[in-house]
């Protein structure tokens, strides 16, 4: 991993990221499959070594090949991997879908993790937040705050594209990966959270990546209505003839009765705060009845 074809700029911030860790002893880094959290791996691992280890959380809410790409990337960056399940699921504050959702998840996370590093006698917690993060509405970064979590992507003051940027540098296959937040914030705020509504979801995304090749997508569970964003970029993938009819024929096998396709919005990218999940912008619709 190389990281000499940096500019000065993006340079200064990557040895302040790696100088932060390094003063630490030791630290759990909460490792998703996103490019965020990879980069803090990465730069753990160059910064403490085998004083760093790698947590990956597993529950219900996780999509589907998450896991995979995460112990890949750890196998990568070559640090320590461990995976941790969490049941926030059986939590009834999550259960209950409220707008701040994402504060009862990241409240179970980091109990969890900052269990994991005390017993391995490290002193910190990382993340992946960075500058961007900020400007969303994200419940998360107050469990964060509460549990003493360091952000050192923020802290040296990285942008997600100098995340992306190093990453790619540093030769991360998720560097370009679009964000895969969990399962939970594609079911409306206020609609239980269930763990076969979340299996439904996550085999329906499966489902729709497959059929259409299609990378950036979310299938948003509105009961039997199964409602598919895609990125613009990736639309016309599902312009090709007869596919809508197969998408609409395997979704109906695990219960969903109608399908709607529509382009993706981004408003603040709330989607990744699980703050507003219902900006759908319909235009195909495959009911049949």
């Amino acid at each position: 991993m190389s990281l000499i074809a940096a500019g000065a700029d993006l340079q200064v911030k990557i040895e302040r990221a790696i100088q932060i860790i390094s003063q630490l002893n030791g630290a759990v880094v909460a490792l998703s499959a996103g490019v965020d959290s990879s980069l803090v791996a990465a730069l753990a691992y160059k910064a403490l070594g085998n004083r760093a280890v790698a947590v990956t959380a597993v529950s219900e809410s996780l999509a589907p090949g998450e896991i995979e790409i995460a112990k890949k990337t750890a196998r990568h960056i070559r640090i320590r991997h461990t995976i941790a399940r969490t049941n926030e699921v059986q939590s009834a504050s999550y259960k209950a879908n409220p707008s701040n959702r994402c504060y009862y998840c990241k409240d179970t996370l980091y109990r969890e993790l900052k269990r994991q590093a005390d017993n391995y006698r490290f002193e910190a917690v990382l993340d992946g937040t960075q500058l961007d993060d900020f400007g969303d509405t994200r419940p998360g970064l107050l469990a964060a705050k509460e549990a003493g979590v360091r952000s050192p992507l923020a802290e040296a003051g990285f942008s997600k594209k100098d995340v992306r940027e190093t990453a790619r540098l540093l030769g991360l296959e998720v560097w370009d990966k679009p964000a895969m937040p969990c399962l939970s914030s594609r079911i409306p705020h206020g609609e239980e959270i269930t763990v076969e509504k979340l299996s439904q979801v996550g085999e329906a995304e499966s489902m729709v990546k497959r059929l259409s090749g299609a990378r950036d997508i979310r299938v948003r569970h509105h009961g039997q209505l199964a409602a598919i964003e895609v990125s613009q970029e990736e639309l016309p993938l599902f312009h090709r003839e007869g596919l809508m009819n197969q998408v609409e024929k395997e979704l109906r096998l695990i219960g969903f009765t109608s399908v709607t396709l529509g382009p993706r919005k981004y408003p603040g990218r709330q989607d990744t705060a699980g703050a507003g999940q219902d900006y759908l912008l319909p235009i195909i619709n495959t009911s049949n009845h």
